[in-house]
């Protein structure tokens, strides 16, 4: 303790607010506090509560995203709030969809039906007949490659997914690749965003049509109406897992 009992030591002020005392003397450094009083022949530091106070406020403040530099400007009056509260809104945003897509990899729980909105995107999109699961195989890396070549993928979305119609009578199936904004050409065409509801399978590629038919009853059961295709986008399969039980595939009926 300090001969004055309204004044604190480094020390003290350290296990006071929980930090250490490098930590304390990095902040002044930083110029965001400077000691209250400094005495004796090594110039020992002390301060008051109020520098406790600014401590503390400088903790909150880092605890809230803030780098040093910015609880300065802050201090200062110079911080652009807005414009802070945008990129944070923006790391948000990012931040409930890496949780979202965590939470599609986690298989710890039957896989619900959930009510979701397939976003607008641009896509490269071939059509085939296709009947078994090996010919479809072929054919989407066929079409994943030529869209790559052409046009360079979109990191933004899905990598690829399928399409089926409901009343498809000949075996035809559309295989589409993910692409940046504003390609052109023959094979592009821009999916608009739609309201669809979907399940998160996690297991073998075999088992999607019972997934599929297990979504038609739901929408019967809710009265939705189908838009007249069902979509199987490939999240994570033979690239990554060569156990299929681990294979992840989002089955969506986009409705009206």
């Amino acid at each position: 303790m300090t001969e004055n009992p309204k004044l604190l030591t480094v020390s003290e002020v350290a296990k006071i607010v929980g930090i250490t005392r490098r930590i304390l003397l990095h902040y002044e450094e930083c110029g965001l506090i400077r000691p209250d009083k400094r005495n004796g022949p090594t110039g020992n530091r002390y301060y008051t509560i109020d520098t406790v106070t600014q401590i503390r406020t400088i903790r909150l403040l880092q605890e809230l995203g803030l780098s040093l530099d910015e609880i300065g400007k802050y201090f200062d009056g110079s911080l652009d709030l807005p414009s802070l509260i945008l990129r944070f809104e923006m790391l948000r945003d990012k931040l409930e969809r890496n949780i979202e897509k965590l939470k599609e990899r986690s298989n710890n729980a039957p896989p619900q039906i959930k009510q979701i909105v397939l976003p607008q995107q641009t896509i490269y999109r071939r059509t085939y007949s296709a009947t078994t699961i090996t010919e479809r195989t072929k054919l989407l890396r066929d079409t994943a490659v030529e869209g790559l070549q052409l046009y360079g993928t979109d990191l933004t979305h899905r990598m690829y997914f399928t399409e089926y119609p409901l009343n498809n009578q000949t075996s035809d199936v559309s295989f589409c690749v993910a692409v940046p904004q504003g390609s052109e050409g023959e094979y592009i065409q821009i999916m608009p965003a739609m309201s669809a509801i979907c399940i998160y399978h996690h297991g073998a590629y075999e088992d999607l049509p019972e997934v599929s038919r297990r979504l038609l009853l739901h929408a019967k059961e809710q009265g939705l109406k189908p838009s007249g295709v069902l979509r199987h986008t490939y999240l994570e399969g033979p690239p990554q897992h060569k156990d299929k039980s681990r294979f992840i595939t989002q089955v969506a009926l986009p409705i009206e």
